[in-house]
This record gives structure tokens, C-alpha cells and sequence, in this order.
């Protein structure tokens, strides 16, 4: 019965976005009424001091990532970095995924249309920490959250794209706008958005916590 009832809702917010046609499609998530056109979307989540706290601690065990630049697998980001997977094993990072599932599905998009974290991995930048330009796509929306970004910490720099040897690469070192984070801030951004982070110029952590989301069922 509630599956039955689920579906119906589905139905009902699919007929609207495709404006009477009963085919979902990606391109619909383009055309949403609702949806403001922004390079990224900023909010709180208004988390405990301890429950942050909690977050450093687990990241600060795992580096299980950090220092891999090179080879198939690697990460963009040149600083302690988790495994990319932490929301599937670990319960603080499974309730924060679906706190930001939630912040995307109605504060931003406005349609209760599933969406779903599919990567969620922690950082930790210090003195000369930084992150290469890079986007997320394949993935529709990216993430990053603060649990702990002190005065001073670098700031998420959005870059323009070029096309280079038939190649889409970030207009580089130039960008288009940046966001000097603070402690509890989440920012949702489209994940084929290129974007870095320059080289840390503090000696405190700048702690994040990122990740990748996707429509779960269409």
C-alpha cells in the first residue's frame, strides 16, 4: 500500500516537470521552475559543536586516499584525504549524506524527486594544502561541507571552462567567483562545475567533508 502510494506522488510531480508529458527526463532537472540559476547554493545545517567534533575525529583516523595524485585511481586533492566511501560504513557520515539529500530534494530543487549521496569522503588541508581544478561529472550535484574552516582558510574557487584539444579544462588560474568557507557551512554546486582550492596559508585545519549525488531511481 505504500509503495502504491509513492508511486502516485511520483507520477503526480513527473506530470508537472514534463508539463504533461509522462516521460522524466535529466534535461527536465534543468527546467525546474523553482530552481534559481546559481553557480552554488549555501545553507547550515546548524550541526552540535560535539557532533562536528566527532566528524574531525573519524576523518583524522582514516588517509587512505592522501597522497595518491598519480596512476588510474587518483584524487585531485593534495592533502589528508578519507576513503570515498564513508557514508556506507560509518553512521555519522550516513546521517549527514541524508541530511544533505534532504537540503538538495527541498530547499533547493523543490520537487520530492529522490536524490541520492553516492561518494561522501573527508579532508583535511593545512599549510600548503591545495586542490587541483577539477569538476565531478559523470554525477549530476557535488557537495562540500565544513565541520571546522577557521579564519583564513582557503577559499572553494569556481572556474569558466575552455575547450582544448577537443578537451573541456577549467580557465585557470582565473575564476568567476569564490566562497571563503565557515564552520557548518554546506554548499551544493552542479557537479560539472570545475573548481579548486588554492594553497592553504594557515597552519589550522580547514576541514571538509565532500561528495557526490545522483537520482536514485527514475
Amino acid at each position: 500500500m505504500f509503495l502504491r502510494k509513492t508511486h502516485f506522488v511520483m507520477e503526480a510531480v513527473v506530470v508537472d516537470l514534463e508539463k504533461n508529458n509522462n516521460k522524466l527526463t535529466l534535461k527536465s532537472f534543468s527546467n525546474i521552475e523553482n530552481l534559481e540559476k546559481k553557480i552554488y547554493y549555501k545553507s547550515y545545517l546548524n550541526l552540535s559543536l560535539e557532533e562536528r567534533k566527532r566528524l574531525l575525529q573519524i576523518i583524522k583516523k582514516d588517509n587512505s586516499w592522501s597522497d595518491k595524485q598519480e596512476g588510474l585511481y587518483f584524487t585531485n586533492i593534495h592533502a589528508h584525504h578519507t576513503k570515498w566511501h564513508l557514508h556506507d560504513e560509518v553512521y555519522e557520515f550516513k546521517k549527514l549524506a541524508k541530511t544533505i539529500e534532504n537540503k538538495l530534494m527541498y530547499s533547493v530543487l523543490k520537487v520530492p524527486i529522490k536524490h541520492k549521496v553516492k561518494e561522501c569522503w573527508g579532508s583535511i588541508y593545512v599549510k600548503d594544502d591545495y586542490a587541483k581544478p577539477h569538476h565531478h561529472h559523470p554525477y549530476l550535484w557535488a557537495f562540500t561541507y565544513y565541520p571546522f574552516a577557521p579564519v583564513g582558510s582557503s577559499p572553494l574557487r569556481f572556474h569558466d571552462t575552455v575547450v582544448q584539444n577537443g578537451k573541456s579544462v577549467a580557465r585557470y588560474p582565473d575564476y568567476v567567483d569564490e566562497v571563503f568557507p565557515s564552520d557548518d557551512l554546506l554548499l551544493l554546486f552542479p557537479a560539472n562545475t570545475h573548481h579548486s582550492v588554492p594553497k592553504s596559508l594557515i597552519d589550522e585545519k580547514r576541514v571538509v567533508i565532500a561528495g557526490n549525488i545522483t537520482i536514485e531511481h527514475i
